[in-house]
């Protein structure tokens, strides 16, 4: 174990002895260093120091405190000087030991420094205590009686003080006994300083904010497959036994009234729960729906302010907060006696955390299960190919299928229209076949709702001269700058980057006019009120959708039917619920299948399907339009028949062949660097030290690279990228800790990136 010690400074350092048995406490560094280190733990802050709890400790060239996460104490013989701890940061733990014993396997699965790990898993509002208050407690001083000399006098106010204390031994805030007392602050403070009177001083935190909102209990009955997946979760729940419960459910099956009741079962012998959503655009209408339903809610969410995040994990770590629900970080939740997990969308790729420490929450969520001997509840109409495949092959897996729409409602036909055959047939640039325009005429005329998809913000894709065809690309990054109506603007959707659009081609031998290419919401909004004048339009991407609160309000306004034609991006695509939507159309199914990535057939699959899911909910009834450039592919075929499990055969099939996940699984090395030439020989070097690891000793893995990255520059870094493939988890974890003990590869490893379990490639 590495120890911090220096004998440059005395203040900072014990002196030399003989072998003792004193209190050690390990630490790992907040900051982004990698390794536990031992510290003394001097007297006066013996009882303070506890794992879970932050400390400062000297550390580095300087010796300057720095904040670390306690991690264990023992007593320990020393054997060597060790430095002692400078400080207690933290009047209670943060971590308990079980989320200690989870950030250890994240720290070690997802190759990032615990200490690091353990910050994200608390919030820096809630290890700051932010919006807690400052309570001065005033006491009795416990002053011996001296007989030789007779007792002060004291005046009117100090004695309707002493009085006043006298009747409450545990103490008065001194706004409170000033009051109580009518004595002024000063006259208070001046027996302080005379040793007649105490002070205590300590944090408190306020009461958290209230989601509950008592609703009526909906008037339908469950039916048999729902009641069904009701009693085996509930089961597994009062058996307290670990278990990975897949709800699979077509779209419209009632999965969320399943969450409810399971979760009403759980607290009904005083336990916690649970609820993970995947973005918090959906945390809006099942915030309402449970809070309606429950008491004690609490919902965790970027979208809250420190002070709300503070104080309602303070809440729920308490056990006040019985119902939690929320998106990536509610899965550390601090609940002191949680009983279930639910994680609803399980597939989406968004509960993947794209900044070290880079978890995926699914995952997380099951090994918190695991080691709390607690179910987890993943529900989807379109699993992720390494749940379903892990159904089928692991014996803590197990499926619960809702196979039918509640009250017998049918799924909505789907059509595909072949948008180049269109395009053929008709004059002029359309970019809604009449397929779909004949769809909302119908809708709008029934005066019902419609959704339309188009996963592509702006205005148009891209800007590319008209005579050499060179695209306009971003000065910062490797990427089409993408033109907004609204801005007038040609705007980098990775970096951020705005420029005003130039009449020419930026190539000095070329004279070309820009014109512009593909299209996007800000497009298709453009046709859709030049063709529906009379609709009541909203946009929801992540250009008008800027706050959570202008997504709740959006959700209200389509609620309450102020809105007749719901047009966006994917946060649109899931998980919303409105009874009043008939017509569903995707603009251009062709998006996500152009992607580089093994996944890009299941993305699309899961696309289409989640969206069509929004259609026919209720007695409206409903059909589907996808639009699609490049022909039927047969994601797109199944998606039309909503037969998960045939994509599910064809897809497991191809990944088999090719070795791709579940059937191995990897871990993605970036090397980016300033100077392409410095990336690609950082990169082969980096990739060729590995092999060289694995072939010495006869590790089964291989490694698929480097080759320049799909985003081949981001922020004006060059980008270099290799897969590490290995056949299983444990197989890769024990490649990744070789390659950290053997400094080949660190999380520390400078220009380097490394994210297991990647769930894209660009």
């Amino acid at each position: 174990m590495p120890h911090e010690s220096d004998t440059s400074n005395p203040s900072l350092w014990i002196e030399p002895r003989e072998s003792r048995i004193a209190p050690v406490a390990r630490v790992s560094m907040v900051a982004a260093v990698d390794g536990e280190y031992s510290f003394a733990v001097p007297d006066q802050l013996a009882g303070r120091v506890e794992p879970g709890k932050r400390v400062l400790v000297p550390f580095g060239k300087a010796r300057e405190p720095q904040p670390a996460f306690c991690i264990a104490l023992a007593e320990e013989a020393w054997t060597s000087t060790l430095r002692p701890v400078a400080d207690v940061l933290d009047d209670q733990r943060l971590i308990d030991d079980r989320l200690l014993e989870l950030g250890r396997w994240m720290s070690r699965y997802y190759f990032c420094p615990l200490g690091r790990t353990l910050a994200a898993m608390v919030p820096e509002p809630v290890r700051s205590q932010s919006g807690y208050r400052t309570v001065r407690t005033v006491k009795l001083a416990a002053v011996a009686p001296d007989s030789s000399s007779p007792p002060p006098k004291l005046s009117r106010q100090r004695k309707a003080v002493l009085d006043l204390l006298a009747s409450h031994a545990e103490g008065m805030e001194i706004d409170e006994l000033s009051e109580q007392s009518g004595t002024s602050p000063a006259v208070i403070a001046t027996m302080i300083k005379a040793g007649l009177l105490t002070v205590e001083t300590r944090r408190e935190a306020p009461p958290a904010p209230n989601f509950d909102c008592p609703g009526a209990e909906p008037a339908f009955e469950l039916n048999a497959h729902q009641r069904a997946a009701i009693a085996a979760i509930a089961g597994a729940a009062a058996e307290a036994t670990f278990k990975v419960m897949l709800l699979f459910g077509v779209s419209g099956s009632g999965k969320t009234e399943v969450y409810i009741h399971s979760i009403r079962s759980v607290l009904a012998r005083g336990r916690q729960a649970i609820l993970l959503v995947p973005e918090i655009a959906l945390t809006t209408q099942i915030v309402n729906r449970l809070a309606s339903r429950f008491e004690d809610v609490a919902v965790i969410h970027s979208g809250l302010t420190g002070v709300q995040r503070s104080l309602t994990y303070t809440a729920i770590a308490r056990g006040e907060k019985r119902v939690i629900i929320g998106t990536r970080s509610a899965v550390f939740a601090p609940c002191p006696d949680l009983g279930l997990i639910v994680v609803d969308e399980e597939q989406e790729p968004s509960y993947k955390n794209q900044q070290s420490p880079r978890f995926n929450t699914r995952d997380v969520a099951i090994k918190r299960g695991q080691l709390l001997s607690i179910p987890v509840v993943l529900g989807s109409a379109t699993p992720s190919l390494e749940t379903w495949y892990n159904c089928q092959r692991l014996p803590h897996f197990q499926r619960i299928d809702l196979p039918s729409r509640i009250a017998g409602l049918p799924m909505p036909e789907v059509r595909f229209v072949d948008m180049r055959l269109e395009q053929k047939q008709r004059k002029g640039i359309h970019l809604l076949s009449q397929s779909m325009e004949e769809g909302l005429t119908r809708t709008l005329e029934k005066k019902q709702q419609a959704v339309l998809l188009l996963n592509r913000r702006g205005y148009s894709s891209y800007l590319v001269c008209s005579q050499c065809r060179q695209p306009i690309v971003c000065p910062h990054c490797r990427a089409n700058m993408v033109f907004h109506q609204s801005t007038g603007k040609a705007a980098c959707h990775y970096c951020s980057a705005k420029i005003l659009v130039p009449k020419r081609c930026g190539n000095p031998s070329c004279t070309g006019t820009l014109i512009r290419f593909g299209m996007g919401t800000e497009r298709v909004e453009e046709e859709l009120r030049s063709k529906f004048p009379q609709a009541r339009l909203a946009r929801a991407d992540s250009d008008t959708m800027t706050h959570t609160r202008h997504y709740e309000e959006l959700v209200r306004s389509f609620a309450q039917r102020e809105v007749d034609v719901l047009l966006g991006t994917q946060m649109i695509a899931k998980g919303l619920d409105f009874p009043f939507v008939s017509f569903v159309g995707v603009v251009n199914a062709d998006t996500s299948m152009s992607m580089p990535d093994f996944r890009s057939a299941e993305r699309t699959f899961q696309m289409i399907t989640q969206v069509a899911g929004r259609a026919a909910r209720a007695e409206a009834g409903g059909h589907v339009v996808v639009q699609s450039l490049a022909g039927e592919s047969a994601a797109l075929q199944f998606a039309a028949r909503h037969d998960y499990v045939g994509f599910a055969g064809h897809e497991l099939t191809q990944r088999q062949r090719a070795g791709w996940p579940p059937f191995s699984r990897l871990a993605r090395v970036i090397i980016s660097h300033r100077s392409v030439n410095q990336a690609q020989v950082e990169a082969n070097r980096l990739a060729e030290r590995i092999r060289e690891y694995l072939a010495h000793h006869a590790l089964t893995a291989d490694v698929l690279g480097p080759q320049s990255a799909p985003l081949s520059r981001l922020r004006n870094a060059y980008r270099f990228d290799f897969l590490i493939r290995a056949p299983h988890a444990g197989r890769l974890m024990e490649i990744l800790d070789a390659l950290r003990a053997n400094k080949i590869l660190t999380p520390n490893t400078r220009f380097a990136l490394v994210d297991v379990d990647p769930v894209a490639l660009l």
